[in-house]
C-alpha cells in the first residue's frame, strides 16, 4: 500500500512538471522530452522517499495533508501562470485569466512590493521583447498572489483544525528528519527558533532571488525569460521557495506549541 501511494505521488509530480510543455503553444517536442526526464528524476526520488519506512529528506511526510497541499499549491501556480502565457501566445485578448492578471499587477505596483522590485530589476537593461516584459509583469503577479494566498489559507488550516491528526503517534524525528535537538526539553524552543529563521529566510529570498536570476543571466550572457517555459518556472519557483519556508515555519511553530503543552501536562 505504501509503494502504491509513492507511485501515485510520483505520477502526480511528473504531471506537474510537464504542464507547461503540454499547454504552451510554443513548446517543442524537445522541451516536452526534457520535462519528462526532469519529472522522471523527481518522480524516482519521490518513490524512494515515500516508499521507504525510514525518514529521508521530506518534512512532515507522515503528517498529511502538509505535503499534499504543497503539491497542490505548486500545481495551481504552474497551471495559472501557464494559462497566462498560453493566452498571450494565442492572442486571446479577452481571456479572463489575462484580465485578472492585469488587475493583480496594478494592485501590486507599490513601493517595496516584491513584484515591483523583481520586475524593475529584471527589465532594467534587459534585451528581451516587449511581450516577454509584459508577461513577466503578469506572471509574477499571478504567482505571488496564488502562492502566498494558498500558503496563508494552508497555514490557517493547520492552526484552526486538528493538525496533526494522530497526535499520540506523531513522531518528530520521522517528520522532521533534519531536525536534531541536543536536549529533549529544549525541543519547543528550538522549533520556534527554526521557525523564525525560516520566516526571515523567506522574506530575504523573495527579494534576493531576482538578483540571483539577473546576475546568473548576465554571467551566462543569455536572457532565459525570452522562453515562456522558462518564464513559468522562474516566476513559480521565485514564490514557491519562500512560501514553502513559510508553511514549514507555521507547522514547526504549532508542533512546538503542542509539545510545550504536553510537557506542562506531564
Amino acid at each position: 500500500m505504501r509503494l502504491l501511494g509513492a507511485i501515485f505521488r510520483a505520477i502526480w509530480v511528473v504531471a506537474i512538471v510537464t504542464i507547461p510543455s503540454l499547454l504552451l503553444a510554443s513548446a517543442s517536442q524537445g522541451s516536452l522530452e526534457f520535462a519528462m526526464i526532469i519529472g522522471g528524476i523527481v518522480g524516482i526520488f519521490t518513490v524512494f522517499e515515500y516508499g521507504s519506512e525510514n525518514p529521508g529528506f521530506v518534512d512532515f511526510r507522515f503528517a498529511p495533508p502538509y505535503n499534499r497541499f504543497r503539491a497542490f499549491t505548486l500545481a495551481i501556480q504552474i497551471t495559472a501562470i501557464t494559462l497566462v502565457c498560453r493566452a498571450v501566445e494565442l492572442n486571446i485578448e479577452n481571456a479572463p485569466i489575462l484580465e485578472w492578471s492585469q488587475q493583480l499587477a496594478a494592485r501590486l505596483d507599490f513601493a517595496f512590493s516584491p513584484v515591483a522590485q523583481m520586475i524593475d530589476l529584471l527589465i532594467e537593461e534587459a534585451t528581451f521583447s516587449d511581450t516577454s516584459a509584459v508577461l513577466l509583469v503578469w506572471t509574477s503577479s499571478v504567482s505571488f498572489v496564488v502562492g502566498f494566498g494558498l500558503t496563508f489559507l494552508f497555514s490557517s488550516f493547520l492552526w484552526i483544525f486538528n493538525w496533526p491528526v494522530d497526535r499520540r503517534n506523531f513522531n518528530l524525528w520521522v517528520n522532521l528528519p533534519m531536525f536534531q535537538p541536543s536536549d529533549s526539553m529544549a525541543v519547543p524552543s528550538r522549533l520556534k527558533r527554526d521557525a523564525i529563521v525560516n520566516v526571515v529566510l523567506a522574506i530575504v529570498l523573495i527579494y534576493a532571488l531576482p538578483y540571483a536570476l539577473k546576475y546568473g543571466s548576465d554571467l551566462l550572457t543569455a536572457d532565459i525569460l525570452n522562453s515562456n517555459q522558462a518564464m513559468v518556472w522562474v516566476t513559480t519557483l521565485w514564490v514557491f521557495i519562500p512560501t514553502t519556508l513559510l508553511a514549514r515555519a507555521s507547522a514547526m511553530w504549532k508542533i512546538a506549541r503542542i509539545i510545550r503543552r504536553a510537557q506542562y501536562r506531564g
